[in-house]
């Protein structure tokens, strides 16, 4: 394996942002303590209130599958009650709900400032995606962020019409944390430096 290919692995990026709850809720501190713990280490920081035009910009709200996904973890979760959706939210079309789901982000990431974070290291977007944990609180795994810190459901959002309150987001794939770097900051706000015990995590120092 070249050096260029081995410096581009230990230097992966991707993108995390303490959402308006975990922010109000005191959690950055927190957050960003167990990324760095990892030995990853975080090149970009900001605290943002997010216009409608970026949350947008943001979410792939114009991609229907995105949008149908949405709607099924919600209808999964009423399954999983044993409550007929229909019922209680007038409709069982995922893509009703998902539209819901949505538009309701909107509003939640705009009800506070969000904190924007660039975390960089050897497998850095899988990395953050473990501490994170699953997108749905309850079935987030203790340990995790979320299921540390959250206990929300799709069901309960769903019937109150508001975005379920997970914390933090996580890049999910390289080429999206690319993406949302590129969507959130500059290249100027970007810092290069080396965290201490960095030949220690991953650098031969025998």
């Amino acid at each position: 394996m070249s050096n260029s290919v081995v410096e581009k692995l230990k230097s992966q990026q991707t993108y995390v942002m303490m959402k308006p709850d975990g922010v109000k809720r005191g959690l950055t501190g927190e957050v960003m303590k167990r990324i760095e713990a990892t030995g990853l280490k975080i090149v970009a920081l900001k605290m943002v209130d997010a216009s409608e035009e970026m949350i947008r910009a943001h979410y792939p709200m114009q991609d229907q599958s995105w949008v149908d996904r949405l709607g099924e973890k919600g209808l999964g979760t009423f399954e999983s009650l044993g409550m007929d959706p229909k019922e209680i939210l007038g409709t069982d079309d995922k893509s009703v709900i998902g539209k819901s789901v949505a538009e309701s982000l909107v509003g939640y990431m705009q009800s506070g400032p969000v904190v924007c974070m660039i975390v960089e290291g050897i497998g850095a977007v899988d990395i953050v995606r473990k501490l994170v944990g699953h997108t749905l609180p309850f079935k987030a795994e203790p340990g995790t962020i979320r299921g540390d810190f959250s206990v929300d459901s799709p069901a309960v959002a769903n019937v109150e019409g508001r975005a379920i309150h997970n914390v933090v987001h996580a890049s999910e794939i390289p080429e999206e944390a690319q993406t949302e770097i590129n969507l959130w900051f500059t290249k100027e706000e970007v810092s290069s430096y080396a965290k201490a015990g960095e030949e220690v995590l991953y650098s031969k120092s025998y």
